[in-house]
């Protein structure tokens, strides 16, 4: 190919005449159609209309010859100075330092603010440093290469607790570091799109919606949280404690935090059992010496409660790992709940705006269901408080924490009744504080019940009244489910029709395995290696159909012999098989020396037949 280049030792074109370059074709032109250096320093001629004439032009030696000649012209670029010259296939591209400044002939200089040149629009960049620290690397991105900067790379390491090592810095751009687990990606359909026709639909009706897809995907990341054996953090935790291990901290525990509610500090933590390989919630009481080994006895009557609004109690026990004695319970585990304290109520002097009444209807109502389960067992909640009342789904709360208080007071004295009555007090100072929107309202009773009076109805302000009257023996909770007993139709009629919701969501994706046990099938069936030698298992009747209709499917070429890519085509042609449509496919042989016409209906019963063939 010397003679094609017709180069000389340091990479540069021969120089010629200016008038002669004018006068001839570009070769460019000639072969490809356009030339993408034409009005970058190209010195041929780029009209395509003198192409046609080019025969008749026979008494010019240069246009008489053949336009795929060896020694037709050819335009290189101006090459950077003899220092970046590469030489073989071995050329070095790792650094462009030293050409800062310099102005390559025909080439623009680069400019930060136009982006990365020939940039992969699906490719991760990161932005540039503010600072100038970053450089231009070999691949076009800011000190990093090609491998760095793609995470799907094979050979990339994505660090697992990127989180927990980066800087923030608030001066800096933020990094947006891809994930392979991208579930803000899911959108829905813009409007141009989803407004259809009746007879229409859009890919979302066949998936579960958006919002819900996004919410377990975060639930099934936070699952997967762990921390960094090298942190100071995990560190400071033990390896191992009873049956958990790989523990990790759900609260921020260098701040401080209160002892209101069990006079104790604690400290909650995401542990994964040993036993069974699924997360619990530990929560740890520090500093606490149990005295007395009998209060042991009080979890297993609340290990007996399943109730929907309660928070499981699986198990507690006491240990010194944590460098002090300290009372541990195990919880289940609602990955990203959060508490009635931070969703609704404001601990400052200012209330936030206040609470639907529907929702507290429906507050009211589980929480009225969860006491009658715990006052019937002969127990009492004495959790009643904002801060340890979850709130795991949309209006879907949990009372938590149950079973700490009987143990860190037990005295072995059977006080349940006076609690009960102090549950039913919580209650009510609960339902206020929900109503006004402020924890202060439990302070003046009066004015709250004024301030409240004017935007509830009359239904909830008599049952705020009543649960904040003088307890007394005859006050129970069954009085209360019987007042609001209109107030439960409604919500057992709500949770009916979601219900009905997620039924539909599941149906969506009843059958998105449908192509998955397809794929499996063919790949079982393809190829196998114990019949390598078998002439009559993949060269003969079905699976030689088979093993030509995957060559339809995945190893399809266009005109100029390139691999063919189309995820389209797969899902249309494994669609359609699967279905068992009548439409008619020719698969042709490699040898391309046979072919056959065949149904996808015809290939369908060629999949069960060999497979079942195959599981004999």
């Amino acid at each position: 190919m010397d003679a094609v280049t017709a180069s000389t030792s340091n990479g540069q074109t021969p120089p010629r005449s200016g008038n002669a370059a004018k006068n001839r074709t570009c070769r460019n032109i000639i072969i490809h159609g356009y030339c993408k250096f034409e009005g970058k320093g190209c010195e041929y001629n780029h009209d395509a209309g003198k192409l046609g004439g080019i025969a008749q032009q026979s008494a010019s030696p240069e246009l008489g010859k053949s336009k795929l000649r060896v020694d037709s012209p050819v335009f290189l670029p101006g090459q950077p100075p003899d220092s970046m010259a590469s030489t073989g296939t071995n050329a070095n591209f790792g650094s462009l330092d030293h050409l800062a400044g310099t102005k390559v002939a025909g080439v623009q200089s680069y400019d930060p603010s136009y982006g990365y040149y020939d940039s992969n629009p699906y490719e991760i960049v990161t932005p540039p440093d503010v600072n100038g620290a970053n450089r231009i690397g070999s691949s076009g991105g800011p000190g990093m290469d090609a491998q760095m900067m793609n995470p799907y790379y094979q050979h990339s390491h994505v660090d697992p607790y990127f989180y927990q090592h980066v800087t923030r810095n608030p001066g800096s751009i933020p990094m947006t570091v891809a994930q392979p687990l991208q579930y803000h990606l899911y959108i829905q359909s813009l409007p141009y799109v989803s407004n259809l026709h009746p007879n229409q639909k859009s890919i979302n009706a066949f998936f579960m919606s958006d919002r819900l897809r996004e919410e377990l995907q975060c639930r099934n990341e936070a699952v997967l949280q762990s921390l960094d054996p090298s942190s100071p953090e995990a560190q400071r935790l033990p390896p191992e404690l009873h049956v958990y291990h790989s523990f990790f901290p759900l609260e921020d525990l260098s701040r401080e935090r209160s002892t209101k509610v069990f006079g104790f500090t604690t400290a909650v933590y995401k542990a994964t059992s040993a036993v069974d390989g699924k997360p619990y919630l530990l929560r740890r009481i520090e500093s606490f010496r149990l005295v007395n080994e009998a209060a042991m006895s009080g979890i297993e009557q609340w290990r007996k409660i399943r109730h929907a609004n309660i928070v499981c109690v699986r198990e507690a026990f006491t240990t010194k790992a944590f460098g002090d004695n300290s009372l541990v319970f195990v919880y289940d585990y609602h990955p990203l709940s959060s508490t009635l304290l931070e969703k609704h109520l404001s601990q400052s002097g200012h209330p936030m705006p206040p609470v639907p009444e529907k929702i507290i209807w429906s507050y009211v109502t589980q929480l009225a269901s969860a006491l009658k389960t715990i006052h019937a067992a002969g127990l009492a909640a004495r959790v009643l408080e904002p801060s340890k009342i979850l709130v795991t789904n949309k209006n879907r709360i949990r009372l938590n924490c149950c079973g700490i208080p009987d143990m860190i007071t037990f005295d072995g004295t059977n006080r349940a009744q006076h609690y009960q009555q102090e549950d039913l007090l919580k209650f009510g100072q609960l339902i206020l504080a929900l109503a006004a929107g402020t924890l202060s309202a439990i302070n003046g009773l009066p004015k709250s019940l004024e301030y409240i009076g004017r935007n509830i109805s009359l239904d909830l302000k008599t049952l705020i009244a009543y649960l904040l009257g003088k307890p007394t023996q005859f006050k129970n909770i069954d009085d209360v489910i019987t007042m609001i007993g209109p107030r439960i139709l409604h919500e057992i009629n709500s949770a009916h029709h979601y219900n009905d919701l997620l039924e539909a969501d599941l149906g969506r994706e009843l059958e998105n395995g449908r192509i998955v046990r397809l794929l499996c099938k063919l790949g079982f069936i393809n190829e196998r290696p114990e019949f390598e030698l078998d002439p009559h298992w993949s060269e003969t009747g079905d699976r030689y159909l088979l093993k030509l209709f995957r060559d339809y499917v995945f190893h399809q070429v266009d005109e100029n012999g390139n691999s063919v890519v189309d995820m389209a085509h797969v899902m249309a042609c494994l669609n359609k098989l699967d279905a068992g449509v009548e439409e008619k496919i020719m698969l042709m042989s490699r040898d391309e020396q046979s072919c056959l016409i065949v149904s996808y209906k015809e290939l369908k019963q060629c999949i069960e037949n060999t497979f079942l063939e195959l599981v004999r």
